[in-house]
């Protein structure tokens, strides 16, 4: 009986050992496993981390290509909305008597050069309420752009000599005849002479002031005045 019950202690001894051991093997193995899966874990993160970095680098390097981009072509489009010393200007001319066009190349005026579109288009409009006389003379209608850009100004100009009343007005200035062109705006000739040696008559009508059609009827009066 003691020699059976040495040899089951013994067996049950031999068994616990055996699952003490198996059980230390499956720990071990489980934290290799575990060690193993953090590994994978950090290893995927670490690598996803890295993908992401590259992208948002990426991107960035993108917008602030466009963006240059964009600032290049604005620079470029603000220079060609503006009129530069290098704009061909072209001045079409049409005759609405005749019904003629001629076409004209002339350097840009330097008031012109740096002006935009919108800029030109106000030159215009002030060109024909400020006209010079010689423009008046030949019946200057209207005047705008028809073409713009920084290569080239077209600019139309309309004339109507049959609207052109009258060429010249006398108007007494300070006690003297002076002769203005139909624009009333700019001096024709300061004749030198004196309205107070002329008859009431004259006198008066240079006070409101004479509307003469031609120079040959503008030499015509004056010769009158003169003697």
């Amino acid at each position: 009986m003691g020699r059976k019950t040495k040899y089951f202690c013994g067996i049950c001894a031999m068994l616990v050992l055996f699952a003490i051991g198996n059980y230390a093997s499956y720990q071990s193995a489980l934290r290799h496993f575990e060690k193993m899966q953090e590994d994978s874990r950090k290893k995927t993160y670490d690598q996803f981390e890295a993908y992401v970095s590259e992208k948002i680098d990426s991107r960035y390097k993108e917008l602030e290509e466009e963006q240059q981009t964009e600032d290049n072509v604005s620079a470029d489009t603000s220079d060609y909305d503006k009129l530069g010393v290098q704009t061909i200007y072209q001045i079409e001319s049409y005759n609405s008597v005749k019904d003629t066009t001629v076409v004209e190349y002339e350097t840009l005026p330097e008031e012109l050069i740096g002006l935009t579109r919108e800029q030109t288009d106000d030159y215009c409009r002030n060109y024909i309420k400020n006209m010079p006389a010689e423009e008046f003379l030949k019946g200057l209608q209207s005047m705008g752009v028809t073409g713009f850009s920084n290569e080239r100004l077209v600019v139309k100009k309309i004339y109507d000599s049959s609207k052109v009343e009258f060429k010249y007005y006398l108007i007494a200035v300070d006690g003297e005849v002076v002769a203005y062109y139909g624009d009333k705006k700019t001096v024709y000739e300061y004749t030198g002479i004196e309205t107070r040696s002329l008859p009431a008559k004259e006198r008066r009508a240079l006070k409101k002031g004479i509307e003469v059609s031609d120079e040959e009827e503008l030499y015509s009066i004056l010769e009158n005045y003169s003697s």
